[in-house]
């Protein structure tokens, strides 16, 4: 099992191509994560990426973006290993904790972020855009 072992699930009522634009950028991890260097080996697209991580870790990192109902379920995974090996099962935990911790505090203050103007019981706007095209659809049929 690798020193540091993020797996976080983040709901957020924001489509996934908004998401990508931020989670998916390189220059956002090193904002957040400066100590890591990512490099990609496998872009999905609207799905997310997939990098080799060095620097002070190495392994891999992943975003997933995986579309659910009104909005989109944000999965991220860092599996690495620093370059010096924790000197105790304690000092290990407390590395694998710093970096979760900064990762979820970024995705949810992205969620928060990309989806501010909604008010609590309202649909996504991009659900509500959805809805009023086929409304004047629907009109125009008439």
């Amino acid at each position: 099992m690798p020193a540091v072992d993020v797996i976080d699930q983040t709901y957020a009522a924001v489509p996934p191509r908004a998401l990508r634009e931020v989670l998916c950028a390189e220059p956002a991890w090193a904002r957040v994560l400066p100590d890591l260097r990512l490099d990609c080996f496998e872009d999905r697209g609207v799905r997310g990426k997939r990098w080799t991580v060095s620097g002070g870790l190495d392994g891999t990192a992943e975003v997933w973006l995986e579309e659910v109902g009104e909005g989109t379920v944000v999965h991220v995974f860092l599996q690495a290993d620093p370059a010096t090996v924790p000197r105790s099962e304690r000092a290990r935990a407390a590395l694998d904790r710093a970096y979760r911790i900064r990762l979820k505090r970024w995705v949810t203050g992205v969620r928060d972020r990309l989806d501010a103007a909604r008010e609590v019981g309202m649909p996504p706007a991009h659900v509500e855009r959805q809805l009023r095209g086929r409304a004047e659809a629907e009109d125009s049929a008439r």
